[in-house]
């Protein structure tokens, strides 16, 4: 991963985005339902499908950032790189 703050705020794009759609399909699915649709009434309950794998998408990345941007792993990929270096 090159640049972990970029894919800590694109994580967080992600899961904002995805908290949004997880509302508004639950508005649209049963708030809403007797005044709306069937198409926009389907679409709601789309997003309650779609908006929990987009959550879980963006902690994952979130977590990978994260990971990434600990100084350990760092020491350790420049230790693998020098050894790699070395061997060619």
């Amino acid at each position: 991963m090159q640049d972990p703050a970029l894919v800590h705020r694109y994580s967080t794009r992600l899961i904002q985005l995805a908290c949004l759609l997880s509302l508004a399909g639950f508005y649209l699915a049963y708030m809403a339902a007797d005044r709306i649709g069937l198409g926009t009434l389907v679409g709601g309950h789309l997003m309650l499908l779609i908006g929990p794998g987009l959550l879980k998408l963006g902690y994952v990345l979130r977590l990978a950032a994260e990971e990434a941007a600990k100084p350990q792993n760092r020491r350790r990929e420049a230790a693998v790189v020098l050894r790699a270096q070395a061997l060619h």
